[in-house]
């Protein structure tokens, strides 16, 4: 771990604490929809990883070169939302309070 010790933590409690600290700055470099020179807590750059994955998950499911090789529709992967579905990223849903009223059959990933 970088830095000094602070007295009266367990040296294992600290090194986890970098090793997450690494993991989220890491994260944070390799999506490209986090704002660079806006500081951003840790819950907003998981939910910036979720919203490019899903972006990244569309882009493959709906990429012409896929959709010609591919005599069916593909499977929906669990969780993903059904064709044709807009996704509202969740940022903007932490943004929008009109966002947050969970309807029947409504999953946070589908809005």
């Amino acid at each position: 771990c970088k830095g000094g010790m602070p007295s009266g933590e367990e040296p294992a409690a600290l090194c986890l604490q970098c090793d997450m600290n690494d993991c989220y700055s890491r994260l944070r470099k390799l999506v490209p929809t986090i704002p660079p020179n806006k500081r951003v807590s840790k819950v907003e750059i998981l939910q910036h990883v979720i919203d490019y994955i899903l972006d990244l998950q569309l882009a493959l499911e709906t990429h012409p070169a896929l959709l010609r090789q591919q005599q069916q529709p593909p499977a929906p992967h669990p969780g993903s939302c059904p064709a044709g579905t807009p996704r509202t990223p969740l940022t903007a849903l932490n943004t929008d309070p009109a966002g947050s009223v969970n309807k029947p059959g409504d999953s946070i990933l589908c809005r």
